[in-house]
């Protein structure tokens, strides 16, 4: 039986906007499938290398700066606080410069000399910029119904405008400029339109929440995004980063989900956090851990059996990983969407540079784990990957469940 006080959540819940969170992140999470799809069978594995490097470099930046940003903005209009402006605006230049700097020098190995993705990395980090800060005013306020449906049209819009462009010119390019400019899309909803007068405090100390909340991502994300990006490193193999990237990016539909569901949470836990109500965060700590436990396995199981398939059939069979791998990337892309659920709890109390630590240890863990015991490139990095968000999760649970003491009478 349902007790009584979930039953009104759920019921609140359905009336307030959150199904269309619900639905536009399923939108999104089969539009990205489809981006990626409608890329990889026009241009083929070798010639998807380049958007496979780009899209990394865009995932990497949106979770470890942008994510941050959109939090940050969520977590300040729901305390109704002000500032941190100069914050951000740091937190979106680095990205942007960052993503040009590494096209620019790594043009050669990853992009075929080709200066033009410089370009557009530095137009997508902006186009999601002004998605982020969008979205996060949008949740902040409680415009649940316009969060969704902004995650869904965006998704949409840039597979429609990856199929208009390949008409025309079917590379790398214009794959990578409907990336780039699909995300302006957020301006349909004035999301940017003036909060109404009132009573509002400055934020306290919004470089330090964005600072720890920028290297808890660093770590976190590093561990899946990055995993392309290692087995180019760790072998010369023509095609195989693409094999793992469609694989990984196959199997993070748990992460693409949270990402979203992340923007419903924070506002209530910033709400009990800030009354004091410890005793519920940790119940729902308590709950995420639960559901790691049991997914975890199911989903490493399911891929073992039917993800190199699935991969195949979406991708084509140039694309198909080892069961080992599918397996891996499964079990691992849940453990990395329960821990972004648990560490919401550490972000509503202000605490990112706790989840900071915690998810540096995920990493050490993860790059003791690169260690050559498995010969092949794709399985070591898969390996690594599962038992740094294992390190990670016990560790943001470790902290979050653990009592804060009482100020002093």
């Amino acid at each position: 039986m349902i007790p009584a006080a979930a039953r009104a959540d759920l019921r609140r819940w359905a009336t307030d906007g959150t199904p269309y969170i619900v639905g536009g992140t399923i939108v999104a999470s089969l539009g990205s499938y489809a981006f990626q799809m409608i890329g990889a069978r026009a241009l083929g594995a070798a010639a998807f290398d380049p958007v496979s490097a780009l899209l990394t470099v865009h995932f990497l930046v949106f979770a470890v700066l942008l994510l941050p940003v959109e939090q940050f903005e969520i977590r300040r209009v729901t305390l109704g606080s002000t500032g941190g402006a100069r914050a951000v605006a740091g937190v979106v230049a680095a990205g942007a410069l960052g993503a040009t700097a590494f096209t620019l020098l790594a043009r050669d190995r990853y992009f075929g000399g080709d200066m033009v993705y410089a370009a557009i990395g530095f137009v997508t980090v902006v186009g999601n910029a002004v998605m982020a800060l969008g979205r996060g005013r949008l949740a902040g306020r409680r415009r649940f119904r316009a969060y969704g449906l902004v995650s869904g049209v965006v998704a949409t819009v840039r597979v429609l405008l990856a199929l208009a462009f390949l008409a025309v010119a079917s590379t790398g390019r214009s794959v990578g400029w409907a990336l780039a400019v699909a995300p302006l899309v957020v301006l349909a909803w004035m999301p940017f339109r003036r909060d109404p007068e009132g009573t509002a405090r400055r934020s306290e100390a919004p470089g330090r929440f964005l600072t720890g909340f920028v290297l808890a991502s660093a770590a976190s994300q590093v561990l899946l995004l990055l995993a392309p990006l290692a087995v180019g490193i760790l072998t010369d193999q023509a095609g195989l980063m693409s094999v793992v990237f469609v694989t990984f990016q196959l199997f993070r539909l748990p992460i693409v989900m949270t990402q979203n569901l992340m923007a419903r949470l924070l506002p209530p836990f910033t709400n009990l956090a800030a009354a004091g109500r410890d005793e519920d965060l940790r119940r729902w700590v308590r709950r995420f851990s639960a559901a790691a436990l049991v997914l975890a396995p199911v989903a490493g199981g399911l891929a073992w059996w039917w993800g190199p398939a699935l991969v195949r059939l979406l991708f084509g069979a140039e694309f198909e990983p080892s069961r080992e791998v599918a397996a891996l990337a499964a079990a691992g892309t849940v453990l990395a969407a329960v821990s972004l659920l648990a560490g919401q709890v550490l972000v509503a109390r202000g605490r990112t540079m706790l989840l900071a630590g915690a998810w540096a240890a995920g990493f050490a863990v993860a790059v003791a784990g690169l260690a050559p015991i498995v010969e092949e490139a794709d399985a070591r990095v898969s390996w690594a990957f599962v038992l740094g968000e294992a390190a990670a999760l016990a560790a943001i649970v470790l902290i979050a469940l653990r009592r804060r003491p009482r100020p002093a009478q």
